[in-house]
């Protein structure tokens, strides 16, 4: 397991209101409220933010039908997954947190502050996309520089690889806990501000956009954002 250092987060006011839900033209136009509570959460939160990205390398021994067996001896299961990952010569898995600190301001505030608390949750929700992001990037770069293609990310949570069956896979191959990061019996991730997925490497892996991949892509209003 690596757990990668020097984990950067660039944001402004605009990723904030999109990790509330907020279409930034209407919340400067419309709610200046917003604004303002998103540019104070992201003065105040910043620094409570702490990036953490643990992963894991794994060779792919043999593709079945929704199988793929790996060298550990595991195996990443489900139609879907096995899908997307067809042809993955060895398979990354990542786990991206920002730490409980935002969170527990966050949640501190709600009563009190809501608007704030809200922005704040905002904050959190683009700070681990951020990371994730920038995750995604640098194994794609890496990939590219040694002829290979890496694939669009998957997490777990769509219909054909739900929570409850695609995060234990994960976390039986990558043991983030000294990062301190957990799994509920439910399936969900400790902190709540963290994601899970996994990348395929090989010579033609899917580029298929991540909205695509989406039950909610026929109804989502950002979409295109």
């Amino acid at each position: 397991m690596e757990i990668w250092p020097d984990i950067q987060v660039i944001l402004d006011i605009d990723d904030v209101l999109r990790g509330e839900g907020v279409d930034p033209v209407t919340a400067h136009t419309k709610h200046p409220p917003l604004v303002k509570a998103a540019s104070t959460a992201l003065s105040e939160g910043f620094s409570q933010l702490r990036p953490v990205v643990v992963s894991q390398i794994v060779e792919v021994v043999e593709h079945r039908h929704e199988r793929i067996l790996l060298q550990s001896g595991k195996e990443l299961a489900g139609p879907l997954v096995a899908h997307h990952l067809a042809g993955a010569e060895k398979i990354v898995l990542a786990i991206c947190t920002i730490g409980p600190q935002l969170e527990n301001m966050a949640s501190s505030l709600m009563e009190k502050d809501p608007v704030l608390g809200l922005a704040l949750d905002g904050l959190g929700n683009a700070a681990v996309e951020k990371v994730a992001q920038q995750v995604c990037t640098q194994l794609s770069d890496q990939a590219h520089a040694q002829g290979l293609q890496a694939s669009t990310p998957l997490s777990p949570g769509e219909p054909d690889w739900p929570v409850e069956v695609g995060q234990p896979q994960i976390f039986a191959l990558l043991d983030p806990s000294k990062a301190g990061i957990t799994l509920t019996s439910g399936g969900m991730m400790v902190p709540k501000k963290s994601i899970s997925f996994v990348v395929g490497i090989g010579p033609n892996m899917s580029q298929i956009d991540s909205c695509d991949l989406c039950s909610l892509k026929e109804t989502c209003r950002y979409q295109h954002v």
